[in-house]
């Protein structure tokens, strides 16, 4: 297959990707393309382009998953939610957290803590299901 490469011109191109990439995935954790490494590629070369163009502390900092806690947050509950979670090896867990959370830089200890989650086996019972003890 042949694929031409894509040229994204200038810093605002680059910020408008950027941002529209980091807000889909965090409305949706399940979708197929939160945890693809494809996107977390993608999205990783986008932010070290933003980060290389705009040099000085503001990028690195915001990169750094820790200041992001409500995608944190989001990220720990869909891992608690995915039933495919606890079948998967440390390594595969350490990827798809990473992945998950593209562009964002993840320290070693939250990753841990991260990847230690346990999904909950039995799905919960929705609430629009009719009661079992009636």
């Amino acid at each position: 297959m042949d694929v031409r490469t894509v040229v994204v011109e200038g810093y605002y191109e680059v910020l408008a990707l950027h941002r529209y990439l980091f807000e889909c995935k965090g409305e949706d954790l399940s979708s197929e393309y939160a945890g693809s490494p494809f996107v977390a590629a993608i999205q990783n070369r986008l932010a070290d382009a933003l980060e290389a163009a705009d040099p000085g502390p503001g990028w690195t900092k915001w990169r750094a998953a820790e200041r992001h806690q409500h995608r944190v947050d989001a990220v720990r509950q869909h891992l608690s939610d995915a039933g495919h979670w606890n079948a998967m090896s440390r390594e595969q867990r350490e990827a798809y957290v990473e992945d998950l959370l593209a562009p964002l830089r993840i320290a070693s200890d939250l990753l841990d803590d991260l990847v230690a989650v346990q999904a909950d086996p039995v799905p919960t019972r929705s609430t629009d299901s009719p009661a079992r003890d009636q």
